[in-house]
């Protein structure tokens, strides 16, 4: 497993894709790790070098004191300078949006290309952001504003169950999604990428969680990367977030999936490769 040593002493975790392809990075979920990766063959169909990281916290990346979502960008570009890449598109799905978006933020003279898939928003931007959070998760996030390790420490027990057996997080595996998870290759690959986040505990998906609660230290129309929203129509989450993403960042636009699930990303990955700029073969 390849590792770099970051500026303060942190170990981040990552995979460097083939040299000789057009450089994108992918964000995983929440949980999630490296090892979220779609189809290999689309990928390499595409011409793309795939650079996907685990997040601090996560599997064989240390976990940060104070997690946010400018300190995930850093690392980022730690990352990228290591690997000898200069420009890249940048790929987020679910809860590894956020940090993406900050990304393209911090750098937009190296991000080429921007794909947002099925992610939160920031609270204070999302028309009913916060009320959307519901009266279980709603408290946990308004104390990240006053308390930030105090809601580490109570997401931390929410992981608790899953922490014995962590593929239970997937949920049923029926629905929307139901074919991904019983596809051979990409089932499979959900499950590892899961264990391996949940595995060293719930570091990773608290500093997460707790990142994207807070203030981003930005706003959405200072985002200056073309950027490919993607909301999968079958998803009964994020859809205001995406809303919210094609109406606030400047040079974006909105793509809706009619046929998909939260998982869509899996099952239109050239599409989304084609957003960042490799071609579809």
């Amino acid at each position: 497993m390849p590792r770099l040593t970051l500026a303060d002493g942190r170990t981040l975790a990552y995979t460097g894709g083939d040299p000789g392809g057009r450089p994108v990075v992918l964000f995983h979920g929440a949980p999630g790790s490296r090892a979220f990766r779609p189809r290999d063959t689309e990928t390499r169909a595409a011409g793309v070098r795939l650079v996907t990281f685990d997040r601090p916290g996560y599997d064989g990346s240390d976990a940060v004191a104070d997690p946010t979502l400018l300190g995930v960008a850093r690392d980022t570009l730690d990352l990228v300078d290591a690997l000898g890449v200069e420009r890249f598109g940048v790929v987020a799905w679910s809860g590894g949006v956020p940090a993406a978006v900050a990304t393209a933020f911090a750098a937009p003279e190296r991000v080429t290309r921007l794909a947002l898939v099925s992610g939160p928003g920031p609270l204070d931007e999302v028309p009913g952001g916060w009320e959307a959070l519901g009266d279980y998760r709603r408290p946990t996030a308004e104390m990240a504003r006053r308390e930030p390790h105090r809601s580490v420490r109570a997401v931390s027990r929410h992981m608790e169950p899953y922490l014995e057996n962590p593929v239970s997080f997937l949920g049923s595996r029926r629905g929307p999604d139901g074919a991904v998870f019983d596809d051979p290759e990409l089932g499979p690959m959900l499950e590892r990428q899961v264990t391996a986040a949940i595995v060293p505990g719930p570091a990773g998906i608290a500093a997460d969680l707790v990142a994207m609660w807070l203030p981003w230290g930005f706003a959405l129309s200072d985002v200056s990367v073309p950027t490919t929203v993607f909301h999968a129509a079958l998803d009964a989450y994020n859809e205001a977030d995406a809303l919210a993403f094609a109406a606030r960042i400047p040079d974006a636009r909105l793509v809706v999936w009619p046929d998909a699930g939260h998982l869509g990303i899996l099952t239109h990955w050239p599409e989304v490769l084609a957003s960042v700029g490799a071609p579809i073969a």
